[in-house]
């Protein structure tokens, strides 16, 4: 199973409702077969017609992640911030993230 990396290529820590937790990278192939995997357990303990993904993009109460974001490259602090609360990590992740062969900078509303 494929998680999120941090730029450093170890996993990214974000925090949910439930507390710290990292993030499928669903850009990876072999993700795709370990969800479908996760769903078809789910339903055979709970059967179900369908599934409200709530949130398309990953979203955390910390801004970046719980060890923050390396500030010292230029994309976790671009010359422009579109309406956000100064930063483009808030409650999210990094920009520098890792999602398969991305960044999260390019692939956040994916």
């Amino acid at each position: 199973m494929c998680f999120i990396k941090n730029s450093t290529g170890h996993l990214l820590i974000g925090n949910v409702w439930p507390g710290d937790t990292v993030f499928p990278d669903f850009l990876h192939p072999d993700t795709v077969t370990w969800w479908t995997h996760q769903l078809a357990n789910f339903s055979n303990s709970l059967p179900y017609d369908g599934l409200w993904i709530d949130m398309n993009e990953p979203a955390s109460f910390y801004d970046g992640s719980r060890e923050g974001c390396p500030w010292s490259d230029a994309l976790e602090k671009p010359p422009y911030y579109p309406g956000v609360r100064n930063t483009l990590q808030w409650q999210t992740l990094c920009m520098t993230a890792k999602q398969h062969q991305y960044l999260h900078y390019d692939v956040h509303n994916l």
